[in-house]
């Protein structure tokens, strides 16, 4: 039967009767966009490298990196994106001859944008120095474009409001087309800015309400996939994205994790998971995340993601040119002193290197003061260069790299119960290792037990203001080998930034502060011992004296 019913309409069509067409819709391609990201590069555009005879050679990293991006460019016209994810405006490149960090802020940004950067988040080392000298490094970019929707300048010093940029010096948010994909980007700086860094009267929105209705704008102005340039640390990223699900990914700094592979966040709603990256620090490792949507704007891929050595390229001569120039605006590098061991600054908590610098600061305002000095005392994070030198020869530059910061040393005169409170402090984070978290003492000697009781504080715009509650996990202190007595006073050595609190030290900022010339200064005078040596300083002098070798 089937036969006979199928030679009929063989017959029809060999006769040419009409044929009926289907229309079939071919399957729409996948639209594709290349992430290039890096995070707390920190200037080092040069690479600095020295070897063991001490001879200093450079790799170009940032040079090697506008390579990279020209030729995915080459590949994907339209469509490759190259984000920072914060910490530019740091490092040996603010060490100008003249001194002036503005100037120096002013230049960096700017070979980021020759270099090929797109868009960038603001990271709390671009307030290092206060929130005007970011924007005046902010006035020299055009196509670089700074983000951060939780930064409320309006009325600051950090007015996003320009004549020479209509769009506003930096946004919360932007919308770029990138391989036919609407991208849809924001930022987010890390709340720790108010404590470890200079606002001044720059505010900070909320985390989590920012981000929803940054979500909400960028998907009623079209955005099919939404990135996130985040500077708050990756833990934070992931409990960022376990919240508030509909960020596809992050590409994230701040705690300098290298992270092999992009960590995935599952969503319980069935909404796409997002995905974090995180390159590491100082250009050590360019990422490559290749995004792929489909028709629809469903991210199908976002494993495609792996870290490369900037090495790989052959540096962008451009590039090199325009360092080299900023090279030979920086103060001259010289040697200053030698070591007889190698100073390990990768591992702060146990360096030997870092207890000496807390000697050398206690000596020192001992020495120029005149004043009993019971012990020194620095934090972590003012420690920047994880880096580990070998024995040879010390330059200044290599001491400003582990010592950027323009800090100086001043005494805090503290009760008891008040160093206790900052050894508590110290013990409290003992686990975080985020900057500025751990004190690094010399003279005083403390035992953590983080299975005891913290220390409770009141907080105000995200800074410590009160002690609600003394902790309980500084044990066994003892100050010059005698125990702690709560009721006695103590004069530490340490730097003016903890003296006014910063890194959340409220204990050092509730002390009596004195410069190194017996003037007595408040904790909110940030102008104060201006006469005073600057870390950087001391421990130069320290080196060339031989002390930083001594046990």
């Amino acid at each position: 039967m089937q036969h006979f019913r199928l030679i009929p309409l063989l017959l029809l069509v060999a006769c040419g009767a009409p044929q009926v067409q289907i229309a079939v819709t071919p399957p729409q391609p996948i639209r594709r966009c290349l992430l290039l990201t890096t995070n707390d590069s920190e200037s080092n555009f040069d690479g600095a490298e020295r070897g063991a005879d001490g001879k200093l050679t450079y790799t170009y990293p940032l040079a090697r990196i506008a390579a990279a991006k020209k030729a995915a460019l080459a590949a994907r016209p339209g469509g490759v994106l190259l984000l920072e994810g914060g910490d530019v405006l740091q490092g040996r490149f603010l060490e100008r001859q003249d001194g002036d960090r503005a100037k120096a802020a002013a230049d960096n940004w700017p070979l980021y944008e020759a270099a090929g950067y797109d868009f960038g988040v603001l990271g709390n080392h671009e307030f290092d120095n206060g929130p005007k000298v970011v924007r005046r490094a902010l006035q020299g970019l055009h196509q670089f474009r700074l983000l951060a929707a939780n930064v409320d300048g309006a009325g600051t010093a950090l007015d996003p409001a320009d004549p020479g940029h209509p769009q506003g010096l930096f946004a919360a948010t932007a919308l770029v087309e990138c391989g036919g994909i609407k991208i849809g980007l924001f930022g987010l700086l890390t709340p720790s800015t108010r404590t470890i860094s200079d606002l001044g009267d720059v505010k900070l929105k909320p985390l989590q309400e920012t981000t929803q209705a940054s979500l909400t704008a960028l998907r009623q102005q079209g955005a099919e996939t939404i990135v996130l340039l985040s500077h708050l640390g990756v833990d934070d990223d992931k409990q960022l994205a376990q919240a508030i699900p509909g960020i596809d990914v992050i590409v994230g700094g701040h705690s300098h994790t290298k992270l092999e592979h992009a960590v995935r966040v599952e969503h319980n709603n069935r909404l796409a998971p997002t995905w974090i990256t995180q390159t590491g620090a100082r250009f050590e490792r360019l990422g490559r995340m290749d995004l792929a949507v489909d028709a629809d704007g469903h991210v199908l891929d976002a494993t495609t993601y792996a870290l490369e050595l900037p090495q790989a390229h052959v540096p962008d001569p451009g590039i090199v040119a325009a360092t080299d120039k900023l090279l030979a605006e920086l103060v001259p590098e010289k040697v200053i002193g030698k070591r007889d061991y190698a100073w390990d600054v990768m591992d702060i908590a146990h360096s030997q290197y870092a207890v000496r610098a807390s000697r050398a600061v206690a000596q020192y305002a001992a020495r120029v003061s005149k004043h009993h000095v019971d012990g020194g005392l620095l934090n972590t994070g003012g420690f920047r260069s994880h880096t580990i030198y070998p024995p040879g020869p010390v330059t200044n530059l290599e001491v400003s790299a582990i010592h950027p910061f323009r800090n100086r040393v001043v005494l805090v005169t503290l009760t008891g119960q008040q160093l206790k409170d900052v050894l508590e402090h110290a013990c409290g984070h003992a686990q975080n290792l985020e900057h500025g978290a751990n004190s690094i003492v010399w003279g005083v000697q403390v035992r953590c037990d983080v299975a005891r009781t913290p220390a409770r504080y009141k907080y105000v715009d995200n800074k410590p203001v009160a002690i609600e509650a003394h902790g309980d996990r500084a044990q066994d202190v003892t100050v010059a080998g005698q125990p702690l007595a709560l009721g006695k006073k103590y004069t530490i050595a340490t730097l003016d930034y903890l003296a006014r609190g910063g890194s959340s030290y409220l204990p050092l900022q509730l002390g009596e502060h004195q410069c190194l010339d017996g003037k007595a200064f408040k904790a909110d005078d940030k102008t104060a011992c201006g006469e005073t040596a600057l870390l950087s300083d001391v421990i130069s002098e320290a080196v060339t004296a031989g002390e930083l070798d001594r046990p």
